[in-house]
């Protein structure tokens, strides 16, 4: 089952998101159900064979032990990730209105202020150009790092270092808690539960112990648990401070038990990651016009634009067109990851990018649990946290930080790759 543990929890999500979408109200704005039906199971499909044709090409090998010289590579990994998250969450919070320990707590408590703030905060300050946040961007895979690392080896590094990880992860934490935002810990979340899966599957393949994979299962559980709780509260202060709590209609049976505050926020949990296939149905009645190949990452259309003069504008991407023709708003409501990659590749080139999608995410998997390479590894999570959002937007394209990582660590990918062919020939 190793092998195939990936594919199921991917397909478990895509499916159970969709599904779960047609139990809201949101399934009712839906006016081509044929049509978002049939093209989210073919990209589902599509995203299966990609995976199952890359399994099929390779059998898994017995996993290999860690050499001495990569645990000390790993542990120089995890140190300076943490470095990079401590160094980009003082950054963050000198650029915020924060002015003590207690304010940010104070903030933490009401996410819905914090995100207002943030919102705001973001309108009217000018894009950061300082040499310092430039190299924090051009870092970027620094960020990839820490969590799947600090989770695979915590048996390998010393208690020390341990301690340091930990701190990093809390201030990358505490920042997104701040400002009231789900997205840093979501991603740090699916990058902790991918090395999580990992971590399962090489315990599997050296020990049948159960108790390890029990205690790993409970691990998961923990962090999904506390993600969850967070979310709740989170949507709950969210809803009650915007007064969106009309559009929810939690259940009155929810509701008597949990209380109204806890109700609205699990109706919100619910709709939270189901909403964007509305969306996506919008979208798919939307003509295509191409984007010029700026359309499915706004971070790479913004760079473009200020360092090489390119009108992104004028070529808008599928949900800022979709806004103008059905009014559903592309920075409010999600639209699902579909209609940023049909900016580029048309809908049915979309379909088709998830059987790459699933193809590398095969290989990446069998990569770091049967040959323990690292780059897989990061690369993994970075696969996840794409297939995480999929009911979302294309989130590793929506930071700078997140975009600058993927390229870096396919690039080295790629070398690496070139590099152990050349030394297959030369044998």
């Amino acid at each position: 089952m190793v092998p195939w543990l990936p594919l199921l929890i991917a397909l478990f999500w895509m499916l159970g998101t969709f599904g779960a979408f047609w139990l809201t109200r949101w399934s009712q704005e839906v006016s081509n159900p044929e049509q978002l039906t049939v093209f989210v199971i073919a990209a589902t499909i599509l995203f299966t064979i990609g995976y199952v044709a890359r399994i099929a090409m390779q059998k898994p090998e017995p996993a290999r032990r860690v050499e001495p010289s990569r645990t000390l590579l790993v542990r120089r990994l995890i140190l300076a990730s943490a470095c990079y998250f401590m160094i980009l969450g003082f950054v963050r919070f000198r650029r915020s209105d924060s002015v003590g320990l207690a304010s940010v707590w104070d903030r933490i408590q009401n996410p819905a202020d914090g995100y207002l703030r943030q919102q705001m905060a973001y309108l009217e300050a000018a894009p950061p150009t300082s040499p310092l946040t430039v190299a924090l961007v051009a870092l970027g895979a620094l960020g990839t790092v820490l969590a799947p690392l600090l989770v695979v080896y915590w048996r390998s590094i010393p208690t020390w270092l341990r301690l340091i990880g930990l701190i990093g992860v809390a201030t990358h934490i505490s920042y997104f808690l701040y400002i009231g935002t789900l997205k840093g810990l979501g991603d740090i979340s699916v990058m902790l539960g991918a090395g999580l899966l990992i971590l399962a599957a090489n315990r599997r393949a050296h020990s049948p112990a159960k108790r390890h994979r029990k205690l790993l299962l409970a691990l998961a559980a923990a962090l999904a648990s506390l993600f969850i709780a967070y979310m709740v509260y989170n949507q709950a202060s969210r809803a009650n401070e915007f007064d969106t709590v009309g559009r929810l209609s939690p259940n009155p049976t929810v509701e008597k038990i949990l209380g109204r505050d806890a109700a609205v926020g699990l109706a919100v949990t619910i709709s939270y990651p189901t909403h964007g296939y509305a969306g996506l149905a919008h979208n798919l009645e939307t003509p295509f016009e191409w984007s010029n190949g700026l359309g499915s990452s706004p971070s790479i259309a913004a760079l473009a634009q200020e360092q090489l003069g390119a009108d992104h504008e004028g070529r808008p991407s599928y949900p800022q067109r979709t806004e103008a023709i059905s009014g559903w708003p592309a920075g409010m409501y999600w639209a699902t990851v579909y209609p940023w990659l049909a900016s580029d590749l048309t809908f049915p080139g979309a379909a088709l990018f998830m059987a790459l999608v699933g193809w590398l995410l095969a290989r990446f998997w069998t990569e770091a649990v049967f040959h323990r390479r690292i780059l897989p590894m990061l690369l993994f999570g970075q696969v996840c946290v794409f297939i995480a959002y999929i009911p979302a937007n294309n989130q590793l394209g929506m930071s700078p930080q997140s975009v600058a990582g993927l390229f870096t660590l396919a690039a080295l990918y790629m070398l690496g790759s070139v590099h152990n062919r050349g030394r297959a020939t030369l044998r």
